[in-house]
């Protein structure tokens, strides 16, 4: 079996203004969740890709790398921490609500051919073998503004926002992200846990006196309470609570065949 994993977070985007706090933390955090605390990954089989070097080719380059080779036995984790959107959509398949969700890299510059569509994860990730448990984690917002949300509860005046796009009005409140996100996942028999609904933004956290996502900080908690025990489907309503009972208005979502399985085989 040949376990490997992607992780990526960006705080420091060139930018200004957009920088975010806690995505490194949560690439760290989930290494070490899953290589050491649990040892269900080899450490030289998880790949952590931060800040600058998370650029569209980066990114692209280093998800070659996590699905070359897998089959049938394998488990393959996804782990994107950052700002995602919503943009124009492009091409013969358009989007029902004419938009794409995208994930915004390091460099990331408003012009839509700097970002990664739902339809480019959609064509990598159906090379991923059916057998393969694969397992996408999305810490990130796929609304207009382009932001993960600043912390409601300590950090009420911390601004992390794009600008939103000149060439359409992207603003739609009624778009589920996992919608869109989710068609790149469920023909794989994958899974997508997504910190929030369409209509919300992931919080940037301040918890335990460090910079995390709320949604990672949680998952990682329940999944070393739970993980073994329930499906990745029950483990998003125990983050919901944790989420709702600290006051962060997101309500993490799963999507995809695998959500009713377990996180680790």
């Amino acid at each position: 079996m040949n376990n490997k994993a992607l992780l990526v977070g960006i705080n420091n985007y060139p930018s200004e203004g957009n920088d975010l706090r806690g995505c490194v933390n949560d690439v760290l955090d989930m290494a070490q969740f899953i290589g050491v605390k649990n040892s269900k990954y080899d450490i030289t089989n998880i790949k952590t890709v931060l800040d600058h070097r998370a650029t569209k080719k980066g990114i692209l380059d280093a998800l070659q790398w996590l699905i070359n080779g897998a089959s049938s036995g394998d488990q393959l984790l996804f782990h994107y921490s950052g700002h995602g959107a919503q943009i124009p959509s492009q091409g013969p398949l358009h989007e029902k609500d004419g938009l794409d969700e995208i994930i915004c890299p390091y460099d990331f510059n408003q012009d839509p051919q700097t970002a990664i569509r739902d339809k480019e994860f959609a064509k990598i990730f159906a090379t991923i073998p059916q057998d393969v448990h694969f397992v996408w984690i999305s810490d990130s917002c796929h609304s207009a503004d382009l932001s993960r949300k600043p912390d409601p509860i300590t950090h009420p005046t911390l601004v992390t926002r794009f600008r939103r796009f000149k060439s359409a009005d992207t603003a739609n409140p009624n778009i589920h992200p996992i919608t869109s996100m989710g068609a790149a996942v469920s023909p794989l028999r994958g899974a997508l846990l997504s910190g929030c609904a369409s209509h919300q933004l992931s919080a940037d956290a301040f918890i335990n006196n460090r910079f995390n996502g709320a949604f990672t900080h949680y998952l990682i908690k329940n999944l070393s309470m739970y993980g073994q025990d329930v499906s990745m489907q029950e483990i998003v309503k125990y983050v919901n609570i944790d989420l709702m009972d600290n006051g962060y208005e997101q309500n993490p979502q799963s999507e995809g065949l695998l959500a009713t399985q377990k996180f680790f085989q």
